[in-house]
């Protein structure tokens, strides 16, 4: 079993939403929604995302631009938006997922997702990472960095 199974294998089995890999190792799990799993990665061991495999319960552009700009080198999802394939495609990073939809939806299946409509209109994950964490600081109060 390559890594990206057995991401996949653990993230199903064990119902974590996040799930890092690297060399056969499990680096990180969660059961955290949304892309708090990312955001605390990126705070916490940013360099151990590169080159890392990732299964992620629901991939969208704005998870999609953080792989991208830590240099993740697989992904596994059980749910893709159709501007996570655009980007995932645009940097070649390989990935495969269960179901594709057209945007991700918030919770309260009214409306897209809140990151997906952040980072709508730009495809550079630097700015995206921003955008997020003001975000995350400013709307939610919640400290990421």
């Amino acid at each position: 079993m390559n890594n990206l199974e057995r991401a996949k294998d653990i993230l199903e089995k064990k119902r974590y939403t996040f799930v890092l890999m690297m060399d056969g190792k499990i680096i990180k799990t969660s059961h955290k929604k949304g892309i708090i799993p990312f955001m605390e990665m990126i705070r916490d061991n940013r360099e151990l995302m590169q080159g890392a495999v990732i299964a992620d319960k629901v991939i969208g552009k704005a998870a999609a631009l953080l792989a991208v700009a830590y240099k993740v080198k697989q992904i596994y999802t059980e749910i893709l938006s159709q501007q996570a394939k655009e980007v995932l495609d645009q940097y070649s990073v390989f990935y495969q997922y269960e179901k594709y939809v057209d945007y991700i939806q918030n919770r309260n299946k009214n409306g897209q997702c809140p990151m997906e409509k952040l980072t709508k209109d730009t495809n550079d994950p630097k700015t995206a990472y921003s955008l997020i964490l003001k975000y995350y600081q400013e709307v939610l109060k919640i400290d990421l960095s």
